[in-house]
């Protein structure tokens, strides 16, 4: 029994070494491409698993719905886009800064 327990207690040590392996291995870090159905939904980037660089959200027809500055995980601001280009900015404030006038979406926007 001795020799039973030794062998199943070294191979309890041995898969959660490996576990442990796994998870650092699954560490994001770069670039990350989020598709459905051969669509492009989110351009990402993650540096030690955080939210990092401009984020990039797709329409369905392949237009740029909108882009997010992280840093460390941190937002740090917004720009909203129509017909691909932009539109609005908002800083980690909620500042809103208009960059081209476009009534088309202010009943869209949180707060607008």
């Amino acid at each position: 029994m001795k020799i039973s327990g030794f062998v199943l207690s070294l191979i309890l040590v041995s898969s959660l070494s490996l576990k442990a392996q796994d998870r650092n291995d699954s560490i994001k870090n770069g670039k990350y491409v989020f598709y459905s159905k051969e669509v492009r939904h989110i351009d990402a980037y993650y540096k030690n698993q955080k939210r990092h660089r401009i984020w990039t959200w797709y329409l369905p027809d392949g237009g740029i719905d909108k882009k997010i500055k992280y840093r460390k995980g941190k937002r740090l601001w917004v720009i909203y886009y129509e017909k691909n280009k932009p539109w609005i900015k908002i800083d980690r404030y909620g500042k809103r800064r208009i960059i081209r006038p476009c009534k088309c979406r202010e009943r869209d926007m949180p707060g607008g």
